[in-house]
């Protein structure tokens, strides 16, 4: 994996990170020369003297220490190449004898009670496939660029025999590849594939006969190349939202399965739901095999595993929400209409009656440690507490379940296609996991032309932005989701009470731009595209923070309300959650102010179209109309926040894209007079209103009216959509 010529295209892909311009320089190849797969590893590093002592220690040498000593090399890096055996190899770098991971690889792993390194080295006696990039426009037509890479013969590499390319899809449809023995260059020309998704295994063979190891590549037919910016995700939970035969009846209990199936989210695919809402991706809750009956929650009472949370067996959906067959139709369907589909993926813990827990791959501890109960507390006992005595902790520190464990996570994508995950309770995983399995997917399924998305779920308290920082850039998640930012827009708009004035300098709607400004300064740079949403299912729901109807006990629900301040402050909590940088992320209901407690009344049945009122009705079309704003306007979707005004009541921003691309959003809460134009530092100019259509030209001065809790999306370019 880091061999000679392999170190300089991986360390490439860090150089903005690490700032590896020493060692890259030379690493340039003649493109009239076949890549080969280096037989080597080369380890770098760069001390923070170029005093220090460097050494190296790992199963290389049986830990032994003093370890193996770097060269020194260009402006001040040293590095050592070794001849390893394929497969993993872990390592530590010593520097003045404090023990450091190598910052340049995305894995880690475990050894001698800590955490190590972690590389997987290639086989360099076989040839392999490497996808570059794969281009489709919207009709269908384009190509798969790789590279093959030669097997290290001792001599002359084994080159590409041109005849043996071939790209084979899932149902077995072919596409012959063209391809320079000399150079190793590969080409697979696509043409008329049907809208949606393909997935291809890419084979091809050595002049002498030795197979390479084959590559994903993934060609998406869509309107325009996708980028996780334009994301807008929509939670399922499954057993929820809706039935085989449609709307559900409500449980027996709040614990009790309603029967939500993937059949129901199928059905809804073909009735125009998700489309309707500007969707274009699903967050299905997990789909593993879970365990029959019920068990104690730490309130005393029973619940069954309706939520999935709770797998049994690592590669089996579960046959109560429809198995396998349901879910290749489910990903079919909503493939076929431009929709990615997320899986929920538990790699913290399982139930006593998964077969990891049957070997024993669980963390040893004390099952009575339940996470906050008694003087086992989340702070001091996070990495080690469990969810409930009969679900155990994986140990991620036994090697082969780190391996199996990653594998059988990876699986899902591969077996259905599916387009990336999110991962629950992250800050109780090791880092090592997480790291590993999306490294993992990347390495299999990512490529130009096909980002994955992976999020995290690290649940916080307001104001813990540090805490999300940890899991985020080029090795770690895509993005987590914002509770920070979901407390503030909970704190500055659901729970505003009318006629109550916000003095605190800093409150109100403030608050949202300062927890933007916390938010670049905690992780700006890494890259991430973080969820942003107003709630989920461990949370109360939105609607009732904003009806003041969340308190008592949890299995008694809280009221219906329809009261147009609550639908109001949905309105511009939405407006909020479209416009402000991230993926949008709907929790099912919410898009038609759905009552609840936190868990388990935060997740009730999804309400029968006949049962809702037309103000909801009407919620639910507006949600749908900042989609559709935000899909035609790429300032909206990927521009820079810049932070133009902010007071309590009143909030003025804009995405910016070079070139003057520029979306201005104004949001309202309960404005105490006009908005002075020139305060606000709106740019005057020809403005679009991207919600209404209506065009607007603003003064350089004046005043602008804004309704009670209203957003205005102000664009400076056309809409792409017509």
């Amino acid at each position: 994996m880091f061999g000679v010529r392999a170190a300089c295209r991986s360390l490439s892909a860090v150089v903005a990170v690490v700032g590896l311009a020493g060692p890259l320089a030379g690493c340039a190849a003649s493109p009239s020369v076949p890549e080969e797969r280096s037989c080597e590893t080369t380890i770098w590093h760069r001390p923070a003297s170029r005093g220090a002592r460097v050494e190296i220690a790992g199963d290389f040498n049986g830990w032994r220490r003093p370890g193996v000593e770097p060269e020194a090399v260009a402006d001040g890096w040293r590095a050592l190449t070794l001849t390893l055996p394929p497969g993993e190899q872990r390592y530590l770098i010593y520097e003045d004898g404090v023990p450091l991971t190598d910052r340049t690889v995305p894995t880690t792993a475990f050894a001698e009670g800590r955490e190590v390194t972690l590389v997987e080295v290639a086989d360099c006696t076989r040839p392999a496939l490497r996808v570059d990039a794969v281009s489709v426009d919207p009709r269908g037509d384009g190509e798969i660029r790789a590279t093959f890479l030669a097997r290290h013969a001792g001599g002359e590499p084994a080159r590409l025999e041109p005849g043996s390319l071939v790209a084979t899809t899932r149902d077995g449809a072919t596409v012959r590849g063209e391809g320079d023995p000399k150079t190793g260059q590969v080409r697979f020309p696509l043409r008329g594939l049907p809208r949606g998704k393909a997935l291809f295994t890419l084979a091809a063979t050595a002049a002498d006969g030795t197979p390479a190891e084959s590559a994903r590549a993934t060609a998406w037919v869509e309107a325009r190349p996708y980028d996780t910016r334009d994301t807008v995700m929509y939670q399922v939970v499954l057993d929820r939202f809706r039935g085989p035969e449609g709307p559900l009846a409500p449980p027996a209990t709040p614990a009790d399965r309603a029967g939500g199936t993937l059949g129901g989210v199928t059905q809804a695919l073909r009735e125009g739901f998700f489309e309707r809402l500007g969707v274009n991706a699903l967050w299905l809750s997990p789909v593993y095999r879970n365990p029959e009956g019920k068990y104690p929650g730490s309130d005393g009472r029973s619940y069954s595993s309706y939520h999935g949370y709770w797998p049994i067996a690592p590669r089996e959906v579960d046959p109560r929400i429809g198995g396998e067959e349901a879910l290749d139709t489910l990903l079919r369907e909503a493939h076929g209409r431009g929709v990615r589909v997320l899986f929920d993926v538990v790699p913290n813990h399982v139930h006593e009656a998964h077969p990891y827990a049957k070997r024993g791959d669980f963390v040893d501890g004390d099952a009575s440690c339940v996470c906050g109960v008694r003087d086992c507390d989340w702070a001091t006992h996070i990495d080690t507490c469990w969810f409930a005595p009969y679900l155990p902790d994986l140990d991620w520190a036994n090697a082969e379940l780190a391996r199996t464990a990653a594998d059988d996570t990876v699986w899902w994508l591969d077996r259905f296609e599916a387009d990336g995950f999110r991962i629950d309770a992250v800050p109780m995983t090791p880092r090592a996991a997480t790291r590993r399995i999306a490294n993992l997917a990347r390495r299999r399924f990512a490529h130009p032309g096909n980002p994955l998305l992976v999020l995290g779920e690290n649940f916080t308290g307001p104001g813990a932005y540090n805490l999300l920082r940890r899991d985020l850039g080029p090795f770690g998640l895509d993005g987590t989701f914002h509770f920070p930012l979901m407390w503030t827009l909970r704190e500055a708009i659901a729970e505003k009470r009318a006629g109550v004035p916000t003095d605190a300098r800093g409150a109100g709607l403030a608050a949202i731009d300062a927890s933007m400004r916390e938010s670049e300064k905690a992780w700006g740079g890494a890259g991430a595209v973080m969820g942003v949403m107003l709630g989920n299912h461990d949370v109360s729901r939105f609607a009732s923070v904003s009806a003041g109807t969340t308190s008592g006990d949890t299995w008694e629900p809280a009221r219906d309300t329809t009261d147009a301040t609550v639908l109001q402050k949905q309105r511009l909590g939405f407006s909020a959650v479209f416009s402000l940088p991230g993926v949008p992320v709907v929790y099912y209901g919410d898009e038609v102010a759905l009552a609840g407690k936190s868990d388990p009344d935060c997740r009730r049945v999804l309400p029968a179209e006949a049962s809702l009122t037309a103000e909801q009705r009407a919620l639910r079309d507006y949600v749908g109309a900042l989609a559709r704003a935000r899909a035609c306007s790429e300032p909206l979707r990927r521009g820079t926040y810049v932070s133009l005004y902010a007071d309590a009541e009143r909030l003025v921003f804009a995405r910016e894209l070079p070139g003057d691309q520029r979306v201005v959003v104004v949001l309202s809460r309960e404005p105490l007079g006009p908005l002075d134009l020139a305060l606000a530092k709106i740019p005057p100019g020809a403005y679009r209103e991207l919600l209404t259509g209506a065009t607007r030209t603003l003064p350089s001065s004046g005043t602008l009216e804004l309704p009670a809790y209203s957003a205005l999306v102000l664009s400076n370019v056309e809409p792409s959509c017509p």
